[in-house]
């Protein structure tokens, strides 16, 4: 077992700062968590001072956990290649620059200054003393949050070298959306505790599959999908909706850069818009095909879906759908 965490938890007063968390990894694991960003907050706190926690047991390995965290530092005077040659000094690893670089895609940069970088520029240059640092457990917070695709795209490659090598990583986000295509195992974690969300069937054939309706012997009979906000029912055209989404036993619409809670399951709801454009791309996301600006393929196993909105959306895309998909739109 590469870590452990035992009934976790936090009560100040009678206020639960840190509702219960027990989870184990094996090596090579890619575990990721959804949550909000306090949750995320106070689990970090503890992992660096476990001296703190009065109820439960974290177990890492002595001394090899590396921490990427959003407000790590960056010597601003040095360059790129000068900070990277100097976290190979300091954790004495006889590493090739270069490679480094390239792995991490900052050879353009390789002469700046660290404070002249882009946000996901030096997200790439911490990224990179991953690489350096070579531990046994990897945790990350929220490492997707504002970054490019090109960014996205060499972190999950890192991720998949990490665990390949040998290394068990556990990523906390409040995405669902980054959850989904970073973890091979995926969470939420909330003030009920930790429960794993429930994947695609990848194989062709599933009950998923079977379920779809027959578009020869739909009718369309839908012109608005309801929404309640407080005491009112809203009204929606289906295209003005981005996308669906499933999540704690609610079914959410997503309307210019807005969320709406509607009493519609998800699965009513493909039903009823398959004929209108609308796709099951993840269990837990239904999307209006008509904002689809670009379907993204991470590696052979993950995949997501850029939309052409004003908030940028990038939803999941599972395996088996993607398949579905590309014989959709006949690709």
């Amino acid at each position: 077992m590469a870590f452990s965490f035992n009934n976790l938890t936090k009560i100040e007063g009678n206020i639960v700062k840190v509702p219960p968390l027990t989870l184990s990894a094996e090596k090579g694991d890619i575990l990721a968590i959804q949550s909000e960003n306090e949750y995320i907050q106070r689990l970090f706190e503890l992992f660096h001072h476990p001296n703190q926690l009065k109820s439960g047991t974290i177990s890492f390995p002595e001394n090899s956990v590396y921490f990427f965290q959003r407000d790590d530092g960056l010597y601003r005077r040095l360059t790129v290649s000068e900070t990277v040659a100097f976290w190979c000094r300091l954790y004495q690893q006889d590493m090739d620059v270069n490679t480094i670089l390239t792995m991490c895609e900052l050879q353009t940069c390789a002469y700046k200054k660290t404070k002249f970088l882009t946000h996901s520029e030096r997200c790439r240059l911490q990224l990179a003393s991953a690489l350096i640092q070579q531990a046994e457990v990897y945790l990350f917070e929220d490492p997707s949050l504002m970054l490019d695709l090109q960014s996205k795209q060499v972190l999950h490659t890192l991720l998949t070298h990490l665990a390949e090598n040998g290394g068990t990583i556990l990523i906390f986000t409040t995405t669902l959306e980054d959850a989904i295509r970073l973890g091979n195992k995926v969470y939420r974690y909330n003030e009920r505790g930790l429960h794993e969300v429930e994947q695609d069937d990848e194989e062709p054939g599933t009950l998923e599959e079977k379920s779809s309706p027959d578009n020869t012997d739909m009718q369309v009979q839908l012109n608005k999908v309801s929404a309640k906000i407080d005491d009112k029912i809203m009204l929606f055209n289906p295209m003005e909706i981005d996308y669906i989404e499933a999540r704690d036993g609610q079914t959410y619409l997503f309307v210019n850069h807005e969320e709406f809670s509607s009493s519609t399951t998800i699965k009513a709801l493909e039903e009823r818009l398959q004929p209108l454009g609308f796709f099951r791309c993840h269990r837990s996301y239904l999307v209006n095909l008509q904002r689809v600006r670009e379907i993204i393929v991470w590696s052979k196993n993950s995949y997501s879906l850029s939309l052409d909105n004003t908030s940028k959306s990038t939803i999941p895309l599972s395996k088996g759908n993607y398949s579905k998909l590309k014989e959709l739109i006949q690709l």
